[in-house]
């Protein structure tokens, strides 16, 4: 299953209404801030091609509404966030800043970024003490 992540119930609900329109039956799930749609990856390349336009555009939606919701914030918090989830199921939050985050997410794809916090994820639960060289020729 491919997996996406949002943060706002808005351009949640405009992908999911999209994706059924395409003719695609998403999974979704809502937890503490965040709305995730898994759907196939046996899709056609080009119909994933526009899912990832799609989504793209709706990240982008996303960080506007976080946007203006900041801008209305009297207190002036500024902070973004990194939803991290641990093989468990667990949900943790890492606070990152906005201007970091910012300039990580217009070098990569959201895809790609989730791939690193994954990999991140996957080293702190199972400590690797040996580099990727020494394990390859250790197995070799």
């Amino acid at each position: 299953m491919l997996e996406y992540v949002l943060f706002h119930e808005k351009p949640f609900q405009l992908f999911v209404d999209w994706l059924k329109s395409k003719g695609i039956s998403p999974e979704t799930e809502i937890a503490e801030g965040t709305y995730e749609i898994k759907i196939p990856e046996d899709l056609d390349d080009e119909l994933l091609d526009e899912i990832d336009d799609k989504y793209d555009a709706l990240m982008d939606m996303n960080q506007q509404i976080v946007d203006d919701e900041e801008k209305e914030n009297q207190q002036g918090y500024h902070m973004a966030g990194v939803v991290v989830t641990l093989k468990d199921g667990t949900i943790s939050y890492a606070d990152v800043d906005p201007d970091l985050l910012g300039r990580v997410m217009s070098a990569i794809s959201p895809e790609e970024f989730g791939k690193i916090v994954a990999a991140i994820v996957d080293a702190v639960e199972k400590p690797q003490t040996e580099t990727y060289c020494q394990r390859v020729r250790r197995d070799d």
